[in-house]
């Protein structure tokens, strides 16, 4: 996965960065307020040593609670809020999820993982993708179902920003999965028009599927 290794790297090191910038807010909050390093530490319940590292961006395991305390001793505030930047890491049921549904295709047909939306900042990929002369059908897989609406939307977006008109929703075969699929029929028959078993046979004939559809492997 090396896409999304180099995500957790990058958030690893933007993650220090923001240590450092805080640390020297809190420095310059901390001396505008004339208050001492003791003098914050004994307000949080911290060492004046400990208040000293985060002030340096030497801390890197430091709580949000204490940064969010120290902010405060010295008259600022610390938010933190959390937003879409990518799809999430795969887990480990998606792997042979995938390699299922690969053993299904014709020889002749593509086959690629972790495809990027060719979409310049964008950090969104499609699990896998199939391709065939003058086709290509990104394939979305999932090993356990939560929330199929949200789940109906992210790929929604995914279909229009990246245009294909064509996604493969691939589903681990499950009890909680089909009894998920059951329950959210009405809602995915829309967007999910094509049976499993027809997307089966026109893979495995090296045909594009005519219609997106979700397959249970």
């Amino acid at each position: 996965m090396p896409g999304r290794e180099q995500r957790i790297d990058r958030a690893r090191v933007k993650a220090n960065q923001a240590l450092i910038r805080a640390g020297q807010e809190l420095h310059d909050g901390r001396i505008g307020a004339g208050l001492t390093l003791r003098e914050v530490g004994d307000a949080i319940g911290r060492s004046h040593t400990e208040v000293g590292r985060i002030e340096h961006g030497l801390a890197q395991h430091v709580p949000y609670q204490t940064l969010a305390l120290a902010a405060a001793a010295v008259g600022l505030e610390l938010p933190l809020r959390l937003f879409p930047a990518g799809e999430p890491i795969r887990d480990k049921g998606q792997v042979p999820l995938l390699g299922r549904l690969r053993t299904r295709l014709a020889p002749a047909l593509g086959w690629r993982t972790e495809v990027a939306l060719q979409i310049p900042g964008d950090l969104r990929a499609w699990d896998a993708a199939i391709s065939g002369p003058g086709w290509l059908v990104p394939v979305d897989a999932e090993s356990r179902l939560h929330d199929v609406q949200a789940l109906s939307r992210r790929l929604a977006l995914k279909r229009r920003d990246s245009g294909n008109p064509t996604v493969i929703l691939l589903v681990a075969d499950t009890r909680h999965n089909r009894s998920v699929l059951r329950l959210a029929r009405a809602d995915l028959a829309a967007d999910f028009p094509l049976q499993g078993s027809t997307i089966l046979s026109e893979l495995a004939a090296g045909r594009c599927p005519p219609a997106s559809g979700i397959v249970v492997l």
